[in-house]
């Protein structure tokens, strides 16, 4: 084979046996002799990358995250790599849990935001899709997001958070999202909450609670009521345990504050945290109350207003302390080893 032979022509065998496939004697005279050939193609002249992957063949590769929401398995995956917190936002139908992850992420945008910024996300994708419809370019008359239908099943949407003044102290949160109606199904069969994941493995469990739906008068009680039963029903079904932390988020607080039943509606919700904590406080790390407005359309409030508290309470939230088990002597049977497990986890 000779390699100085070469020919432009697809198929031509020239550097093989020295003949011209369209018949050209001598080959010289044919117009694509000593072209490059199709299939190889030129050498890559010297520096370039191909010449440089050749002389480095052990150049690490990094593989670059999708940006789609993520399940369970990928964030179960993430969690091998680097330790994060997982925040379950759960909350009745059109409640804002879309809203409140849309807003967060559009905040970061603009820069730091309740002491901390931004340094990463494995779902940017996703958040640009959420944020879509509250963007210019949607064509939208006013900003509004993108609602989670049921068969979307559960997804997570990530944010990796440094504090400003100790930005060696990376947090990385995986936030939840379910459509509203699932949560509102499982209320008329308990067990259902302990077939949802993100309950089980949350460390903080918030339930937001719609603002706009309490500044009707015909539904306020109604709201809170339905409130007050979700969280019973999560721990009779022991979705929950003493564990987890609880946040009761009553969003749209600029709907609220613009109603004329303002004051009774606050003292509602104030009456319904503390029936909640001392009924179920015991059963619960914390019950924290926050109020917020993630996008107030009449623009009274600021974007993502009251989020920074909430935020931080997601970062701050306590772990559980370790548990000492008692074990005098080693099990001598296996029956002996189960009931060592059981103490541990009682």
């Amino acid at each position: 084979m000779n390699d100085k032979l070469t020919c432009s022509t697809l198929g031509c065998e020239v550097a093989i046996d020295g003949s011209c496939l369209e018949g050209h004697d001598p080959i010289q005279s044919c117009p694509h002799f000593g072209q490059p050939n199709p299939v190889n193609g030129p050498e890559p002249p010297e520096g370039s990358p191909d010449t440089l992957q050749e002389a480095n063949p052990e150049i690490s590769k990094v593989r670059l995250p999708h940006g789609e929401p993520l399940s369970q398995l990928d964030v179960d995956a993430q969690q091998l790599q680097r330790a994060g917190r997982l925040v379950a936002i759960m909350g009745d139908t059109s409640s804002g849990k879309s809203t409140l992850l849309c807003s967060l992420y559009d905040r970061y945008l603009r820069g730091a935001f309740a002491d901390r910024s931004f340094v990463a996300s494995t779902t940017l994708g996703a958040f640009e899709k959420l944020a879509h419809l509250s963007r210019a370019v949607s064509g939208a008359r006013t900003p509004d997001t993108k609602r989670t239908y049921v068969s979307d099943g559960l997804q997570y949407y990530h944010l990796a958070l440094v504090g400003q003044e100790n930005r060696a102290r990376r947090v990385d949160l995986f936030l939840s999202d379910r459509a509203g109606e699932t949560y509102r199904s499982a209320m008329d069969h308990p067990d259902a909450f302990v077939a949802l994941p993100e309950l089980s493995v949350a460390r903080v469990v918030t339930l937001l609670i719609d603002g706009a739906r309490l500044a009707q008068p015909e539904e306020l009680h109604e709201v809170l009521g339905t409130a007050g039963r979700m969280v019973r029903a999560m721990l009779d079904s022991c979705a929950l345990n003493d564990t987890q932390h609880l946040h009761l988020v009553v969003t749209k607080r600029d709907e609220v504050e613009r109603s004329e039943n303002r004051s009774a509606i606050e003292a509602q919700v104030k009456s319904l945290v503390h029936r909640l904590r001392t009924n179920f406080g015991p059963r619960l790390a914390t019950i924290q109350y926050f109020a917020i407005s993630a996008r107030d359309p009449k623009g009274e409030h600021e974007p993502a207003d009251g989020c920074d508290a909430l935020l931080s309470a997601w970062i701050d939230a306590a772990e559980p302390r370790v548990r000492a088990v008692e074990q005098n002597e080693g099990p001598a049977t296996e029956f002996d080893r189960l009931a060592t497990i059981e103490r541990a986890r009682a």
